[in-house]
């Protein structure tokens, strides 16, 4: 990374850096997850590490394991992926469904992924992109409170007053 990053800084001298999307699809590449998006964070000036992509069926495929209906072998992966990307600051993006026409399924996996931290997920047929987008917008209560809370904070700002508690 750090080459490209050397490449890059030849030709993008005064433009943002690039936002950079990286997989976990082994098991070595989740143990040195940390590391990598650390270094991808703090290391480069023209990369800028947007999100962690899970890649399930390459992981699987790694370890010599195989992929369920439930998932449940791919539960603690998931996890620790979300929990890497999160304490990078970064997006945790979530497996994909390879049955693509099984919307139903989706959405379950979808919610759970929600669920799980994750902040979106991936997706091979347009089908999939409106449950997905489902999953993983806030409910109206949700908005609802936080708009509320918004609300409350700016009223608090204005007035001088510190507590926010009565309204969470």
């Amino acid at each position: 990374m750090s080459q490209l990053d050397l490449c890059l800084s030849f030709h993008r001298l005064s433009l943002p850096p690039l936002p950079l999307f990286i997989m976990a699809e082994s098991p070595l590449g989740l143990l040195h997850l940390h590391h990598i998006c650390h270094f991808a964070t703090h290391g480069t000036r023209h990369l800028r590490l947007a999100a962690v992509v899970f890649g399930s069926d390459d992981y699987l495929a790694s370890i010599g394991g195989v992929r369920t209906d439930s998932g449940a072998e791919l539960a603690a992966v998931r996890q620790a992926v979300v929990g890497v990307a999160s304490a990078n600051g970064v997006a945790a993006i979530d497996m994909v469904s390879t049955n693509f026409s099984d919307l139903t399924a989706l959405r379950e996996q979808a919610d759970e992924g929600a669920r799980m931290g994750f902040n979106g997920k991936q997706v091979i047929h347009p089908a999939q992109v409106p449950v997905v987008q489902e999953a993983f917008s806030p409910s109206e209560e949700r908005v609802e409170w936080a708009s509320r809370l918004i609300s409350a904070f700016n009223h608090h700002q204005h007035s001088g007053q510190v507590s926010l508690l009565h309204y969470m």
